[in-house]
């Protein structure tokens, strides 16, 4: 009978703070509502009475207050229809009683704003302390439900624990997801399907994995899938993600309106492709995502409502789970990245271990084998793979195939392909020159078909096309330094296995370099055998003493040959002779064992002997005869029935072919049944050059033997004419002498015609004088008979000064024969200090002299240009006079001649001048003395000769050609000096005054010599 429109109960209070409340109208139905604190009496008289401890107090709300805390109210129940609100504030009051308990508020209201009576509290009061026992039970009903919730959702966590702590591989977080789901859908958070989002900024993707559960007539199946999507893809769903993730904050929950589903799986389609429960029709009314964050990414879900707060609570559990469960992932990929690293180190390893292994350049084979089988290993699986070669120098290719068979990779290499005959090896080619790294070929259709037919065309490789194989193949090439390593697929590799094959291209980068190590130590091992074989066919070939020893050179050419490796029928040498076609053979036996005799082939006697002849009359460097049919039967006839040369097995070939190789007079050849490849052509090409020299050896040993024989014949003649050339010989030296006498006495006339000349001229002065002083005497005898002093003493002053005269001349001519005695005598070979400009100056004078003495017509202008500064230096006084009469003589005779040729306006000129050069106190100086003339010149073949014995310019029987020789020597033997001459030689016409021309000769004489 409590007159009450509403009882309810407030809890889990605080003050100024959510309330929690339980409200019941008259119709009994309770409602549950959650109203924050607000300013108004009836909180502020709660709180008020709860702080000061009462466990009652009554609010009575008149109409005006009563509607100020409904409109505040009701802002916190945005569902109330508006009629009920209209009710609300139509009430005349708000009269409320609450008991206030130990943790729950208790009351009673109604809308006359009639405060209840104290029986009414009184009632409440006791109903209060019922409701503390209901309370008190419901807190432990609650309790005993969160402690059964929290172990149901303990023990779906230590579910996914376990799964996580179970994984024993990578690969298995997929499952680990399924169990994350399952546990979800069993504490009651319905998602269709759970999801686990993982963002990798560093590669610019997320990473994604979904789950959901199937089910069927007897079971649940729990699946999952992975995608894998680039950052940049304008997705909101993932975007948004991205945001809420850097946020930090530990759980987000969005809503996608009915409207938006479609676009939302639009988004997602890659992902639930295939998964019929996640199709937009079973999301009609919306759906919810919720995101539970965590250091990775995230763990969510999708729903058709939103999670609660303890749901949402439970959600971020999972994550913290899922987080440990990724650290855990992330331990086992990265422990199978270690084990994925050693596992290829070790296959790489073995690679490396084969390719150090190699002895020859045939093992590249088995290590390109070891290098398939170990990427088959790796599970690089392929249908056909191989490595090519490339060069820039061509277009071909050295390519080696691996077919995968069941005993392994079958290894077929060493073949030439032209990479211009497909598009994949023309692109092959270029991206290599280029320097790229790897490329994805799509072969199909008609385009494998061609590469296939391509392939079979090439000369080393037999791949046809089959109709049974599949319409399509992906060939992955991958570069290193000196070709590509390809493999064939019906399927794209992964990038791991892309990089796998890039490390196994750099490791037989390593390989080929060891195969060019070996081919290239092969190649000069082998080069030194030939060289050493050669050589010892060159020391032989010098070894040869007598011509008859050409066939045992021979014989040395085919050992070596042999040592060599060579495996013939029958070794062979020839020469040619051209004006018979004779053919001198040597050869071997059937099995090249020994030398046989010598036996002759001539050209016109067989077919297949006749082509041995034209390849050689040709000059071609080598030929090959291939002799099968009626040609072997007609040459094996021809050796045995015409030249008789012994077979053993010879007559049962089928085929015999001639490897053959010229020289300058003949060839080296091979019989064998098969043909010989380059190499061995090559080799008896060089044999064939160096048989050239043991031949010209040859040719040289009978030259010297028919000179030997000559030479004796030669040899007495020679002793005849030693004794005639030893007789002439003295005649010669005999004649030598006369000339040289000659010369001398040839000067020695010159020198007195000079002398002779001067002499002359202060002896024509004393007769004068004489003559002069006698008639003067005749006059004074007159004139003293006359008694004329005066006269006397002048005519007798004129008789003293015409007496004084006629002493200074005669000391002249004193003077001239003692200087002339003084030269005659022989040089004693001591220097001694000589006034070189009165020397000069003397012998300048002789010379003109003796020429006008010899021709009167004869004149020439002398000019004179002395050093005073000179002084004495030591010399040999009568040499240098020699060498310095020789040279004016020399110089007067030019100029003489040049005006005996007409030259117009020509006047001879002939001067001689000394110098002093170098230091001037005379230690390290040189004197020189300068004779030149304006002569002709002296052309230069004369210039050459000059200082020759016995060459000479003059007409014969004017000049011995021994007095610049002997000048030359006194100077440069007798006084360490130097003699030069510069000229320059009159070019000009007849007529031409020629003053540029003439000729110096220069004497520079040390003085301290």
């Amino acid at each position: 009978n409590v007159n009450t429109e509403h009882a309810g109960f407030v809890m889990d209070y605080k003050l100024r703070d959510d309330r929690l409340i339980w409200v019941a109208g008259k119709r009994g139905i309770p409602s549950q509502l959650t109203i924050p604190y607000f300013d108004c009496e009836y909180y502020n008289r709660f709180n008020e009475a709860k702080e000061k401890g009462l466990d009652f107090f009554a609010t009575n709300l008149n109409f005006e207050d009563k509607n100020i805390f409904y409109r505040e109210l009701f802002n916190y129940l945005p569902g109330l229809p508006e009629d009920e609100k209209e009710f609300y504030f139509s009430c005349p009051g708000l009269a409320i009683s609450t008991v206030l308990l130990e943790n729950v508020g208790l009351y009673i209201e109604n809308f006359e704003g009639i405060p209840y009576s104290d029986e009414d509290n009184a009632t409440l009061m006791r109903f209060g302390k019922v409701f503390q026992q209901t309370y008190t039970r419901f807190l432990d009903l609650q309790k005993a439900e969160a402690q059964a919730k929290e172990a149901k959702i303990e023990a779906a966590l230590e579910r996914t624990r376990t799964q996580s702590m179970i994984m024993q591989h990578s690969k298995e977080l997929d499952n680990t997801l399924r169990v994350f789901h399952e546990q979800v859908l069993l504490l009651n958070i319905h998602s269709a399907f759970s999801f686990l989002w993982l963002p990798d900024e560093e590669k610019d993707q997320h990473k994604f994995w979904a789950a959901w559960a199937e089910e069927t007539c007897n079971e649940t199946i729990f699946k999952s899938k992975a995608i894998d999507y680039p950052l940049d893809r304008n997705e909101p769903a993932t975007a948004q993600c991205l945001i809420d993730w850097k946020s930090g904050e530990p759980v987000y929950s969005y809503a996608v309106p009915p409207e938006g589903v479609k676009n939302y799986f639009a988004a997602w389609q890659e992902l639930i492709a295939g998964v019929e429960k996640l199709t937009p029709q079973h999301f009609a009314g919306g759906l919810y995502y919720v995101e539970a964050f965590m250091k990775y990414g995230c763990f969510g879900v999708i729903l058709e409502k939103d999670l609660t707060a303890d749901e949402k609570k439970i959600l971020s559990r999972f994550a913290i789970e899922f987080e440990r469960a990724y650290t855990r992932f992330l331990d086992l990929q990265k422990a199978e990245a270690q084990a994925r690293e050693a596992a290829i180190e070790v296959s790489l390893e073995r690679v490396r271990a084969k390719t150090m292994a190699m002895h020859n350049s045939q093992d590249v084979s088995a290590a390109t084998a070891v290098m398939f089988n170990e990427l088959v290993r790796l599970g690089v699986e392929n249908m056909r793979s191989g490595i090519a070669i490339l060069k820039d120098t061509s277009s071909m290719m050295e390519v080696w195939t691996a077919t995968v068979t069941k005993e392994g990779h079958n290894i077929k290499g060493g073949g030439l392909v032209d990479t211009g005959r497909h598009p994949l090896w023309q692109k092959m080619y270029s991206d290599w020159k280029e320097g790229k790294e790897n490329f994805l070929y799509h072969l199909k259709g008609d385009d494998l078909k061609a590469y296939y037919n391509a392939l079979t065309s090439s000369a080393d490789y037999s791949a046809p096309y089959i109709n049974e194989d599949p319409p399509e193949h992906y060939c992955y090439i991958t570069f290193f330094d000196d070709g590509v390593i390809f493999t064939f697929n019906t399927f794209q590799y992964s990038d791991e296995q892309k990089q796998i094959l890039k490390r196994f291209a750099s490791v037989f980068n390593l390989t080929y370099r060891r195969f060019l190590d070996l081919q290239k130590a092969e190649a000069q091992a082998r080069e030194a055998q030939i060289e050493m074989a050669l050589e010892k066919v060159r020391s032989r070939t010098l070894a040869m003493q007598k011509s008859d020893e050409l066939a045992e050179t021979a014989a040395e050419v085919f050992r070596q040959l042999i040592s060599l490796g060579i495996e013939p029928n029958r070794l062979y040498i020839g020469i040619v002779k051209e004006e018979t076609g004779d053919m001198e053979m040597w050869a071997t036996d059937e099995d090249g064992t020994r030398v046989g005799k010598k036996f002759m082939f001539n050209k016109s006697e067989n077919a297949s002997v006749l082509k041995l002849y034209e390849g050689w009359k040709a000059q071609k460097k080598s030929v090959i005869v291939d002799m099968q049919g009626k040609e072997l039967e007609d040459y094996f006839h021809y050796l045995n029935e015409v030249m008789h040369i012994p077979f053993k097995a010879g007559l049962t070939q089928n085929r015999r072919v001639q490897s053959v190789a010229y020289f300058s007079k003949g060839f080296i050849g091979m019989a064998s049944p098969d043909g010989q490849g380059d190499e061995t052509i090559l080799l008896l090409e060089r044999f064939a050059a160096v048989f050239n020299l043991t031949f010209t050896r040859f040719n040289d040993l009978k030259t010297a033997e028919a000179h030997a024989i000559q030479a004796e014949e030669d040899l007495i003649k020679l002793q005849t004419e030693k004794k005639r050339a030893e007789d002439t010989l003295t005649e010669l030296q005999s004649t030598q002498k006369q000339l040289i006498q000659s010369e001398k006495m040839a000067s020695l006339g010159e020198l007195t015609a000079g002398i002779a000349h001067e002499i002359q001229n202060p002896l024509n002065f004393v007769n004068n004088f004489s003559e002069l002083s006698a008639e003067l005497i005749k006059e004074m005898v007159e004139e003293v008979d006359k008694g004329n002093a005066e006269e006397v003493k002048a005519l007798a002053h004129d008789i003293v000064q015409n007496l004084e005269k006629i002493n200074h001349h005669g000391k002249r001519a004193d003077a001239i024969v003692k200087g002339m005695l003084q030269h005659s005598r022989s040089s004693n070979g001591v220097k001694e200090p000589t006034d070189i400009n009165a020397l000069c100056d003397e012998y300048l004078r002789l010379s003109y002299h003796g020429l006008r003495a010899k021709d009167k017509s004869f004149n020439a202008t002398i000019k004179t240009d002395f050093d005073n500064t000179i002084g004495k230096i030591n010399i040999l006084p009568q040499d240098i006079g020699r060498v310095i009469l020789n040279l004016l003589t020399n110089a007067f005779y030019v100029v003489d001649e040049k005006k005996k040729s007409g030259i117009e306006n020509y006047e001879p000129v002939v001067t001689i001048s000394t110098k002093r050069i170098g230091s001037p106190s005379g230690v390290g100086g040189k004197v020189e003395i300068k004779v030149s003339d304006n002569g002709n010149g002296i052309p230069q073949k004369t210039l050459d000769k000059i200082f020759q014995p016995f060459f000479t310019t003059k007409p014969t029987g004017q000049g011995t050609g021994l007095g610049l020789s002997l000048s030359y020597d006194i100077i440069t033997k007798g006084h360490g000096g130097e003699l030069k001459v510069e000229t320059k030689v009159d070019e000009g016409d007849p007529g031409d005054s020629g003053k540029e021309a003439g000729s110096i000769f220069i004497i520079q004489i040390p003085t301290g010599a």
